[in-house]
């Protein structure tokens, strides 16, 4: 095993143990898992002495491998930062960026855009992850995550994407069975389609007067996605982002509740670490989604 064979072997050992497998870290590395298997194989052979201890479906660090991974690991976050480092110096965009966003969002915006940013510049690789809890940027090694509101973290930077009005929203035949509200207090006597993301306690204006409101439900969702589809089956009233459910408006197939009162705007953030917007292809990535958000962004359209 060569010199520059046995760096390459102890990043893929580094990756098998991050990843908490063979199978997992090949995906990562696009390899077979045989070919991870066989260099890590080779590593021991030339250390003499085992890394892991290997058994169906799992595996175990050995003393030597625990002491010896801490090596491989700081090898690894160099190269890459090496890396990053020279990406920053070109001018087109290239390399792999690692964004992460809410599931409801991914799909609904995220993705097709970074479908459309990709078919733009091949030279960039993509890394998404989709999940509704909110992940450490930092600690995971992600590039750009995607949230809504005001940033709580002095360790991050952000970067505002777009704003678009939240509104209540209901199903026609949930408004002929219940009624429609015509009062901000009547609202607490309705039932709700609650999500984990908006408070209890609403703050709305109408004609110029602030109110809030105390709502409660049956139903209670994590996921925005599944939020909709409660709502859309008439299971109450539900707080939503307009630029969700506006064609399903018009349709007629949702109804805007109270629409001359006003609830705070959604704000959604691309939001990373300082630095990290020195690179080519972080900057294109975040002009492009803001250019391609442009159209329901109420603070550029004026609405």
């Amino acid at each position: 095993m060569s010199a520059l064979d046995e760096v390459r072997a102890m990043m893929m050992f580094a990756r098998v143990v991050e990843e908490g497998g063979f199978s997992a870290a090949a995906r990562k590395m696009g390899l077979s898992r045989a070919a991870v298997s066989h260099q890590i194989r080779q590593l021991e052979a030339k250390l003499g002495a085992p890394l892991l201890r290997r058994s169906t479906r799992t595996f175990s660090l050995t003393d030597a491998g625990a002491r010896y991974y801490d090596s491989c690991r700081t090898i690894t976050l160099e190269a890459e930062a090496a890396r990053k480092q020279v990406e920053e110096l070109r001018d087109d965009p290239v390399g792999k960026i690692s964004i992460t966003s809410s599931v409801h969002l991914g799909n609904l915006r995220i993705v097709p855009i970074l479908d459309r940013f990709r078919q733009a510049y091949p030279g960039v690789a993509l890394d998404v992850h989709l999940s509704d809890e909110v992940v450490d940027l930092i600690g995971m090694g992600i590039d750009i995550g995607i949230r809504s509101g005001p940033l709580k973290s002095s360790d991050l930077k952000s970067f505002k994407l777009y704003q678009t009005r939240r509104i209540i929203c209901a199903s026609p035949n949930y408004l002929e069975r219940a009624g429609a509200p015509e009062t901000i207090d009547e609202l607490a006597d309705h039932d709700w389609v609650m999500y984990s993301r908006v408070p209890e306690t609403l703050t709305m204006k109408c004609k110029g007067i602030e109110q809030k409101v105390r709502v409660n439900g049956n139903v209670r969702v994590d996921n925005a996605t599944a939020r909709l589809q409660f709502m859309r089956g008439g299971h109450g009233l539900s707080v939503v982002p307009l630029c969700d459910v506006q064609d399903e408006i018009d349709d007629r197939k949702l109804v805007w509740v109270l629409p001359d009162c006003s609830l705070p705007d959604l704000e959604i953030y691309a939001v990373f670490a300082a630095g990290v917007t020195r690179s080519a292809k972080i900057q294109s990535l975040l002009e492009f989604m803001r250019h391609e958000m442009r159209d329901i962004d109420i603070s550029r359209n004026g609405a």
